[in-house]
């Protein structure tokens, strides 16, 4: 485990320090990348974004994967699937404002069941452009229609109009951390604990976490929280001439909203892996932060941004190690914010640049908030291997 040594023993210090007062107990990578990220989206799991991915699939275009139903059984794929009473958008900024230019919008009928307890939905794809990319609402044209793929069935797909194709149904889930350590990790430096102790140090890890003798390290063992687990997946690959144009940046974002009587109410956003997780700080603020768009995100969370930011220089400072000026942190709260996920359209470059669901975005986080100083939470790869073509993910378990 590359967990430098110094840093994290530094992290009890903080805590006495009084420095976790400023930015309180949440803000620790502690939600996943966006796994049950804040109290509304507990309420159905069916449109909880878990991971937003954006990444070259050919030398013309780009694949987008958007991930819910997190830490889904295999048990528990069958029944799985997507709410029918909801709209499942991904949102793409084109020229750097933070607001959508084109909306791609997915709709799914209700399921019908197989004898051995899968099931299969409908689907609709629907491309909106301009001002009607900025709303929520079912309008767009209609570029697919298709089936979803069903647990332990043949994959399905359909044909995108203009180009590119369409895949939903149960994957693997591609996200990988060591959750289970970082939460006790996490729990120790709030309750004052300084000692490093060992990693897997089971006996010790036995221990209260609010135990003097708790120690930092025992807890991580290197052991990926989600393997093992599913997700309801959505992918599209999408011509580039449709995005902006290859060589364009674009900024990309999800969102999920269900249908009420006063019409759709949003539910969960999701840009960059962790940015809600770790940055904001209340439950109100993580719900906030899922109801606003990226052009609301600098004037809602900019200061706690920097609050957990320069908690973190304060620990790689009394590490002894390099940190950043305040210049650095403030241009690093600006490039994270406004939360979109930022791909030059034709650039195989993973995260930050994009995201392919093998980037370890943990690790990157990880370096970024640390200048370096930690580059690892033990957990380097997924537990399953990626296909390399379309729909990309591995297959469920």
């Amino acid at each position: 485990m590359r967990l430098h040594n110094k840093v994290i023993g530094a992290a009890g210090a903080l805590a006495m320090a009084g420095a976790i007062a400023a930015i309180g107990a949440g803000p620790m990578l502690v939600g996943a990348a966006d796994h049950l990220d804040s109290p509304l989206v507990k309420i159905d799991s069916r449109v909880d974004i878990t991971d937003l991915y954006a990444f070259r699939s050919s030398p013309t275009g780009t694949a987008i994967v958007l991930n819910v139903n997190p830490l889904t059984s295999p048990a528990g794929s069958k029944a799985a699937r997507f709410n029918a009473n909801a709209l499942y958008e991904i949102k793409v900024d084109t020229n750097g404002d933070a607001k959508a230019d084109i909306a791609y919008r997915i709709k799914f009928g209700q399921p019908h069941f197989y004898s051995d307890g899968s099931n299969s939905q409908s689907y609709t794809v629907k491309r909106a452009t301009g001002a009607a990319s900025r709303r929520t609402e079912w309008s767009g044209t209609t570029i697919s229609i298709g089936r979803t793929t069903r647990y332990g069935g043949t994959i399905q797909t359909s044909h995108i109009a203009g180009g590119g194709n369409a895949f939903a149904g149960p994957r693997d889930d591609p996200f990988f951390f060591d959750l289970v350590g970082f939460k006790h990790l996490k729990s120790r430096i709030l309750a004052g604990a300084q000692d490093l102790g060992t990693v897997n140090d089971t006996t010790n890890c036995a221990l209260a976490d609010d135990d003097a003798a708790a120690k930092l390290l025992s807890c991580f063992t290197g052991t990926d929280t989600f393997a093992g687990t599913n997700v309801s997946s959505i992918v599209l690959t999408i011509p580039d001439s449709k995005l902006g144009g290859k060589g364009k940046t674009v900024g990309l974002w999800a969102t999920t909203s269900v249908a009420t009587r006063s019409g759709w109410q949003r539910i969960d956003r999701m840009g960059r892996p962790a940015i809600n997780t770790v940055f904001n700080i209340t439950d109100a603020e993580k719900d906030l932060q899922n109801l606003l768009n990226p052009a609301d995100d600098r004037g809602t969370m900019k200061d706690t941004t920097l609050a957990v930011l320069n908690a973190f220089n304060a620990v790689v400072a009394h590490a002894g190690a390099p940190t950043y000026t305040a210049g650095q942190i403030n241009g690093i709260a600006n490039t994270l914010l406004p939360d979109t996920l930022t791909i030059k359209l034709g650039d195989s470059a993973g995260f930050l640049n994009g995201r392919k669901p093998s980037d370890d975005v943990i690790n990157a986080e990880f370096g970024l908030v640390t200048n370096g100083a930690v580059t690892s939470d033990g957990v380097d790869a997924n537990d399953s291997t990626f296909l390399n073509h379309f729909p990309f993910l591995a297959a469920p378990h």
